[in-house]
Parts: C-alpha cells; structure tokens; sequence
C-alpha cells in the first residue's frame, strides 16, 4: 500500500496571504528545527555513541531510527604546502625514506597525509611545522531518520498539532 503523497497547492491565495503564509512557515520551520536541537539535546543526556540506535514511534506506527553518531578524529593538514615543504626541506627530513620535498620545496603527497603529520610532529616534540595546522573533526550528533514514506503518511492533523503545542508551548498573550 502506497502512502498518499501530500501535495500544497497555494494557487487561490492572494499574493498578500500567499506572503503571510511563507512568513509564518519560515517561522514553523525555525521553531520546528530548534525544538528538534532541544529534544537532540535531551537525549544527549542520557545516551552516548556506544548506545544501541531506537526505533521511535510517532501515532502508533514505528516513524524513525534514532542513533547517536560519534565524534570524528581530528587529524593534521598542511593548510600552506609550500612553508611546510620550506620547513622540511630546512631539516632534511625524509618522508619514509623518500624525499619529502621537490626540487621547488613543495612537500609531497605522502608527506602531507595525516598519518605521516602525526608522527612527525610526536618525534618533534608536538611543534607544529610552518604551515600545518590542527583541524578538528566533525562534532558528532544525533541523526534522526524518517522511515520511507512516514513524512507523507496522512496523520490526524490533531496530534501534529499536538506535538507542536508540547514542543513550542503557548506563548504569552499580552493585551
């Protein structure tokens, strides 16, 4: 059995209505995204990486899985090939056992991997050559994950709105 496929049709609206409408979508969307950030952020509380991934439910029907992701590895990168090819070529180093540098002081592939970065810069102490630097890895996360055809499934629009009254809450009503 196919879901129906959800379709928006905005043709009768007026181009000022039609404006209104983008406006507050725009806004849903906003909201929608940093509730969804608040509740990654609770689940954060009590669930890491070695955490098994869940399956949630949304209106009795199995809608996502949810699984944390794990930081990524940070790792070197020459950010300046040609000071860091000065830099070896000032020390004479040797890139397992071939030069690490050509003719025009440019350091070579294998010396510009990762790997390689990481064991120069352990032997020199943790000094950083002239143009290497540390970058970072991807900050992990949680993912969350519709399962095929659960966006476009016909819902009691009651409990949509539902869920959005609990994440948003109602704002105060000044007169």
């Amino acid at each position: 059995m196919m879901a129906d496929i959800i379709e928006y049709d905005y043709s009768n609206l007026s181009p000022d209505r039609l404006l209104t409408h983008l406006a507050g979508l725009q806004i849903l969307a906003k909201r929608v995204n940093m509730a969804l950030a608040a509740a990654k952020r609770e689940y954060l509380r009590t669930h890491d990486a070695t955490s098994p991934k869940e399956n949630a439910l949304f209106d009795g029907q199995d809608a996502a899985t949810v699984i944390v992701k794990k930081d990524g590895e940070g790792e070197y990168r020459v950010d300046d090939p040609i000071a860091y090819a000065d830099f070896l070529a000032h020390y004479g180093i040797d890139c397992e056992g071939q030069p690490a540098v050509r003719t025009v002081n440019y350091p070579t592939e294998n010396a510009m991997k990762p790997k390689w970065l990481e064991r120069l810069i352990s032997e020199h102490g943790g000094e950083l050559p002239d143009g290497v630097s540390w970058h970072a890895g991807r900050a992990g996360g949680v993912s969350v994950t519709l399962n095929k055809g659960m966006a476009d499934r016909p819902y009691d629009p009651a409990r949509l709105m539902q869920v959005a009254v609990d994440s948003f809450g109602t704002p105060a009503i000044e007169d």
